[in-house]
């Protein structure tokens, strides 16, 4: 007698088990592939500021061995669109520098620095300024004051209008000369303005006061911890530790850890823990000045005297 084998399904039991399986591994394997890729999105902004360090180090190569400015205001460029380091480091680099005819003021084009290598990988879709530039390495003056003193030619060595007021240029600076290019900050990450503006700041905040939470006076200058995002809301230049502060110009600590690359004066690239960046240690060079047209410039070493938030540190 032949008899038929019978077919056997799966129970609701078994399906049940099967669903509940797949489900466990999916929420162990989403977290992991998140990590990886933003592992990924970190090791590509390192390269970028690898790659913006020795751009940099070339343009110090021919030019006597000196960083170019932060910002130029220049003839038939937009105020709120100055030349910045990165569009003069731009040709060493070939990378993320477009032309535009809307950066000027009369129709013709103009270079800006506004992607590829020029974005940092997690930053809120934006036109320009995702990495700022320490001033102590990169001096600036011109555009902060044009917006600061309204254009007042005794605070610039530039008009409005990109035109030579008389006053003696704020001198670049030298690589060779720093006391400890590795340990120097010379362009990190910064926050960005998610709102209408849309962007970075121009400047990063290099000075001692806005560090160490205006007059908290926070040890070790390592910015106030709600100062550290991208936000819709405009910044905050006030002594408000529960605010947002500057915060589109100061660092942003974007990576696991917390941590935040950068790209150090030597030229190499290498992250940093939030609690560790310290301006007292990364940021300051004796001598230099972040404001050097003001009345009476001042160089920020106060900051290391008793009772001040970097006393007891080591002075570059």
């Amino acid at each position: 007698m032949h008899l038929n084998p019978k077919s056997k399904a799966f129970t609701l039991i078994e399906l049940l088990v099967v669903i509940a399986i797949i489900a466990i591994l999916a929420a162990i394997l989403f977290p992991v592939f998140a990590q990886a890729k933003l592992a990924a999105k970190k090791t590509s902004d390192l390269s970028n500021l690898k790659q913006i360090g020795l751009g940099a180090m070339m343009y110090c190569n021919d030019f006597d061995d000196f960083f170019p400015r932060n910002d130029y205001i220049i003839p038939t460029r937009q105020q709120w669109a100055p030349f910045t380091y990165r569009e003069a480091t731009g040709p060493y680099i070939k990378n993320g520098i477009d032309n535009y005819t809307w950066v000027s003021t009369n129709g013709t084009s103009m270079p800006l620095a506004d992607n590829a290598i020029w974005e940092s990988p997690t930053v809120p879709s934006n036109i320009r300024y995702d990495y700022g530039a320490n001033q102590f390495i990169m001096p600036s003056g011109n555009t902060w004051n044009l917006w600061n003193y309204s254009g007042n030619t005794q605070y610039s060595d530039q008009d409005p209008n990109g035109y030579p007021t008389g006053k003696a240029p704020v001198p670049s600076v030298s690589q060779t000369g720093l006391p400890g290019p590795a340990n120097t900050l010379m362009v990190v990450n910064q926050g960005v303005d998610t709102s209408f503006y849309d962007s970075g700041n121009v400047v990063l905040q290099s000075g001692v006061w806005w560090w160490q939470g205006a007059s908290a006076t926070i040890k070790g200058a390592t910015i106030p911890p709600n100062w550290d995002t991208d936000s819709a809301v405009h910044d905050q230049y006030d002594g408000n530790l529960n605010g947002v502060g500057p915060y589109s110009s100061l660092p942003r600590f974007r990576w696991a850890g917390p941590s935040v690359n950068i790209a150090w004066s030597d030229g190499h690239a290498k992250a940093k823990h939030k609690g560790a960046l310290s301006w007292c240690t990364d940021m300051h060079v004796s001598g230099g000045f972040v404001d050097p047209y003001a009345p009476g410039a001042w160089d920020d070493g106060y900051a290391f005297n008793a009772g001040q938030a970097c006393a007891g540190y080591p002075q570059n």
